[in-house]
């Protein structure tokens, strides 16, 4: 398998894809459908991307796995009941495991503010052990 070299990717060029209210906004949509841990990790993703501090070479894995979540003709289909955001939800999985060390605290409030905003029953709870897999990584990092 080829190796995708993320150095010589421009990242910014690709940034006005991710402006705030329009990602918001493409993933509020998304959102009932996708499922709450999916969406989650989605906006972890989302916040390192518009942090500064994150390299340009997670700010590549970061922006690849947000716009495979948006659009909605990907491997298996998102419109298919139960399974059709599990793809989706493992690239997202796979750029959060790639770009583990550039995770801060912050990334996860906001994240957990945007659900709170969004899920009328959201709990911590429900992605306690997504959180506990996602920072695990960065401490083995």
């Amino acid at each position: 398998m080829k190796k995708i070299n993320l150095e010589n990717i421009d990242v910014d060029k690709y940034a006005t894809k991710f402006k705030e209210n329009d990602f918001l906004q493409s993933l509020f949509k998304i959102v009932k459908k996708a499922g709450q841990k999916v969406v989650y990790a989605g906006l972890i993703l989302f916040f390192m991307y518009i942090d500064n501090d994150t390299p340009s070479k997670a700010k590549a894995a970061i922006a690849g796995a947000l716009g495979y979540l948006l659009v909605p003709f990907d491997l298996i289909p998102d419109f298919i009941p139960v399974v059709g955001f599990a793809d989706d939800f493992s690239v997202v999985l796979a750029a959060l495991s790639y770009a583990a060390v550039c995770i801060k605290e912050d990334h996860k409030d906001l994240a957990v503010k945007k659900m709170k905003e969004w899920f009328d029953d959201f709990s911590e709870d429900e992605v306690e052990m997504l959180n506990s897999i996602i920072f695990k990584k960065k401490e083995e990092k």
